[in-house]
Formats: structure tokens, C-alpha cells, sequence
């Protein structure tokens, strides 16, 4: 038996299998979210606003959360994490993107790294911050303050920091301001919001 044969013709086969995962991949691309295998998406690139077909295309990188995905709301959690083990959830009502956060469920992140997070998670559209409300951590009463910021009239972010000096963070989010006339979403929206909260404690009590 020619041993040296099988050898190379071995080796032929493993470079034809490389040569074709490679290929198989996508050329990524600086805009999209997509990764270079299907149903994976890169955290890095998702902001609010991505369409709900798109999370559910990702199955490798999240996972519906079967605890408060009913009655026309969904949310996904990702398998992943982002550099500060964070991580991403994301959610939408009757298929519209609703909310997205990022939990800092065992360490809480360092202020400056959850600030550029939050830039990274804003919609590409969004406008120019307009206002920032610190009342809280100003305050320096609560043991984790919570600093809104806006962005023009529709949008808003939270920051929900880890301690009252407002120096590490646990949570950042994302979401569309509810207009007072909007067709019967007041309640809605309470009630959607009132859910995201929910896991987003449950999440943290694990960790504890």
C-alpha cells in the first residue's frame, strides 16, 4: 500500500473542503449586519429599527424568549456577547421593532464602553442628541440611577447604571417615544415596556 499516496491525496481533499467554506462565505460588508455564515448576525453591526425577519433569520446568534414572545409581542436574546459580555435583546410589537437593549448581566460595563455601545445601537437615521436628562445620577440618591437621553422628537435612550456614581453600567437601551394620540399604543406600550423590564431583571437576578 502506498502510504505516501494517501497521504497527499488526504491533504487534496482537506484544501477542496477549506477552499469551499471559504468560498461559501459572504464578502461582509461595513453596512450590513450579516455575518459570513447563515443565521449568524455580528452584534456589532445591529442597531434598533433591524427588521424582526431578520433576528429570526439569525438562529445561531439569537433565540426567541418564550417567556414574553405572546399576544402579538416578541423578544430575542442573543446567544452571543459583545466585548463587556453584554447582552443584546431585542424587541418588537405585532412585528415592529419595539425596543433593544444590552444587559450587562455579570460585570457591569465601564461607562465610557456603554456610551460608545449605545452610539453603535442607534439607528443609522437617527438625529443628533437634543437633550439629556441626569436628574438622577445628579441626584446621587438611587442606587442605580438612570440617565435618558433624546434624539429629536421620536427616540430615546436609557442608561441604567450599576452604582450611584454613575461610573459602571447594567443596562442600555434603546426605544421609539410613544406619542400621547398614537392609535390606541398608550397602553400598549406600557404593557410592552412593562415586559422587557421584566426580563431584564429576571436576566440580572440570574447572574446574581
Amino acid at each position: 500500500m502506498n502510504f505516501s499516496s494517501i497521504k497527499t491525496g488526504f491533504q487534496i481533499i482537506c484544501i477542496a473542503a477549506v477552499v469551499a467554506s471559504v468560498s461559501g462565505c459572504t464578502t461582509k460588508d461595513q453596512n450590513t449586519v450579516t455575518g459570513g455564515y447563515k443565521g449568524v448576525i455580528n452584534l456589532d453591526g445591529i442597531k434598533f429599527g433591524l427588521p424582526e425577519d431578520a433576528i429570526k433569520s439569525a438562529s445561531l446568534t439569537f433565540v426567541p424568549d418564550s417567556n414574553v414572545s405572546q399576544n402579538g409581542y416578541s423578544q430575542y436574546l442573543s446567544r452571543a456577547y459583545d466585548k463587556d459580555n453584554g447582552q443584546y435583546c431585542l424587541s418588537y410589537s405585532n412585528g415592529q421593532p419595539s425596543q433593544l437593549r444590552v444587559i450587562y448581566n455579570s460585570t457591569p460595563a465601564p461607562k465610557e464602553s456603554a456610551m460608545a455601545r449605545l452610539k453603535m445601537i442607534l439607528p443609522s437615521s437617527a438625529p443628533e442628541e437634543t437633550k439629556v436628562n441626569d436628574a438622577e445620577v445628579k441626584a446621587g440618591k438611587k442606587e442605580n440611577p438612570v440617565e435618558y437621553h433624546f434624539y429629536g422628537d421620536n427616540l430615546k435612550a436609557e442608561v441604567i447604571f450599576a452604582d450611584k456614581a454613575a461610573t459602571t453600567v447594567k443596562l442600555i437601551g434603546v426605544h421609539n417615544v410613544v406619542k400621547k394620540g398614537a392609535a390606541a399604543a398608550g397602553d400598549k406600550a406600557a404593557a410592552d415596556k412593562t415586559a422587557a423590564d421584566k426580563t431584564a431583571a429576571d436576566e440580572t437576578k440570574k447572574a446574581e
